[in-house]
């Protein structure tokens, strides 16, 4: 990285407030990594080879042309657009068979690497190389093209070619998923993306990358995406009334994810058709689900914006079993008319009795916030899996022991139901043991307590045992409680995988953990 000069220069501006080049280069590098970890793996790969068949006396008869077009069409619709197109050198027989298959156009085939792994640094030269290839593979081929993705190119240097890839993408049609990221310079994407994307009817999925969203209200009164089931938004310029233009001209989109957004995020969210909506890395104004009967999943990884409370409004979402990444003291509920405060009782029409699995970040050494978690916890009265998350601070204004916990009433019908619970980077502090010591003498159902102790927190497997089971000294709710202990690889937490998050055979994707290996044990207790 240190001997890596940018792509571009920086302008004028920038040099002006002395900005260094490359500490901008390791936050662009570090904001597509996050863009990039958020797409799915491409389907097809360059690892796979193509085989020719021989008889086995070693007469070099070429069985594989004899096999129908059908099947040789399926086979070249699996391979990387260079090797499907090099298939017509090899007879006679295969010439028209790759011109009329469907093939996947996935950019970083094109680059002299030819793999799979999307390069964080990349070339002006490298860059227009893969634009051209794209535009030649585009003229050669007259479509469609099942999957097209795009991440190796500076699009704003070569704008007529983005524009002209759009528009040979939709006039040919077959197009189900897109994925479209950009790579500006400077880093802020100012440029609309065009248009003509409303014209691709088919599309299933989305993901747009580093541009400006069109304004809607200059689209035809038929704009739509009608197929539309997954969009994904990351680092894109978009507001609030474009947002909902997308929501109510997709009529079957399930899944809608956010990363890194530019502006702000403000949705009210109206869809009878969504059932998993995704915020990760944004800054978040505010979300009110108004009306979503089907939304089944709701997760949230914001940050403060200008000191403000990220605010969340649950109107009606009665499917709702998922919820998560909520922050004490950083994110502010409201439940129907309701907003969820210190002095909250527990009242079932201020209740989310359909959330099953509960994800929260705690400040245990802020008394406020800690306070503010029995509450928190009461609004959602059937939770079987619960992650607490114990964020670190230097802020500490006061202790509270397990007394506390014992006195406040209505956390206690909650822990009736917990099956379930993880508390990530523990770092044995007092307010902590307190917790977690009344977790495991109130909780009769718990059946494991998965306990992430804080990076590098621990030297051996034996020290982070015995602070494990010296929990479990004294009192005990039930003897059928098991106990797993891991360090975290992350010391801020993994990235969030959009993949997992959207997996709906996946019941509790917040227990998907990268643990090192020296810690992991279990223990009956």
């Amino acid at each position: 990285m240190a001997n890596f000069a940018p792509p571009f220069p920086l302008d004028s501006d920038s040099r002006r407030r002395g900005v260094d080049p490359q500490e901008t280069e390791a936050l662009f590098g570090r904001v597509l990594t996050y863009i990039y970890h958020a797409l799915p793996n491409p389907p097809v790969y360059t690892f796979g080879d193509l085989c020719i068949l021989f008889d086995d006396d070693g007469g070099g008869v070429d069985r594989l042309s004899l096999l129908p077009d059908k099947l040789l069409g399926n086979i070249i619709s699996r391979l990387p657009v260079k090797d499907a197109a090099r298939t017509a050198v090899l007879s006679r027989r295969w010439r028209p068979i790759w011109r009329a298959t469907p093939l996947v156009l996935v950019d970083t085939h094109l680059l002299p690497a030819s793999d799979d792994v999307i390069p964080e640094h990349l070339d002006r030269a490298s860059s227009t190389a893969v634009a051209d290839a794209v535009s030649a593979v585009l003229a050669a081929h007259p479509g469609p093209f099942s999957c097209v993705r795009l991440t190796c190119c500076y699009m704003d240097e070569h704008r007529a070619q983005v524009v002209r890839w759009l528009k040979d993408l939709a006039i040919k049609g077959g197009v189900k998923e897109l994925f479209l990221i950009n790579r500006p310079w400077p880093l802020e994407a100012k440029t609309p993306i065009p248009s003509t994307l409303f014209s691709m009817a088919e599309l299933t999925c989305l993901y747009l990358g580093f541009w400006r969203f069109p304004d809607t209200a200059g689209l035809p009164r038929g704009a739509a995406f009608p197929r539309l089931r997954e969009l994904c938004l990351c680092s894109v310029y978009i507001d609030k009334q474009d947002i909902e233009f997308v929501l109510s001209r997709s009529p079957v989109l399930e899944i809608l994810s956010f990363e890194g957004l530019l502006l702000p995020l403000r949705l009210r969210l109206v869809s009878d058709s969504l059932r998993c909506l995704q915020v990760h890395g944004c800054k978040l104004d505010n979300i009110t689900v108004a009306d979503a009967p089907r939304l089944e999943r709701l997760f949230l990884h914001t940050y403060e914006h200008e000191g403000l409370k990220n605010r969340i409004k649950i109107a009606h979402a009665p499917a709702l079993r998922l919820f998560g990444n909520f922050e004490l003291g950083k994110d502010e509920l409201q439940i129907g008319n309701t907003i969820i405060k210190g002095r909250t009782g527990a009242n079932p029409s201020v209740t989310i009795p359909s959330v099953m699995t509960l994800d929260v970040d705690v400040r245990f050494g802020v008394r406020n916030d800690t306070k503010m978690l029995p509450i928190l916890l009461g609004c959602f009265p059937n939770v079987e899996r619960l992650h607490i998350h114990s964020k670190n601070t230097t802020e500490s204004t006061g202790r509270l022991n397990i007394k506390f916990w014992q006195e406040s009433g209505a956390i206690k019908s909650v822990l009736s139901r917990i099956k379930l619970m993880a508390f990530h980077d523990f770092r044995c502090e007092r307010n902590e043991i307190a917790f977690l010591k009344f977790i495991i003498e109130s909780a009769p159902m718990l059946r494991t307590l998965l306990i992430v102790y804080a990076n590098g927190y621990f030297g051996s497997t034996d020290e982070a045992t015995s602070k494990s089971k010296a929990l479990f000294a004294g009192k005990r709710a039930n003897d059928r409680c098991l106990l797993a202990v891991c360090e975290s690889e992350h010391g801020g937490g993994a990235l969030w995988n959009f993949q997992n998050g959207s997996d709906f055979s996946c019941h509790n994707p917040f227990a998907v953990l990268q643990c090192s290996s020296f810690g992991v044990g279990h223990w009956y207790v």
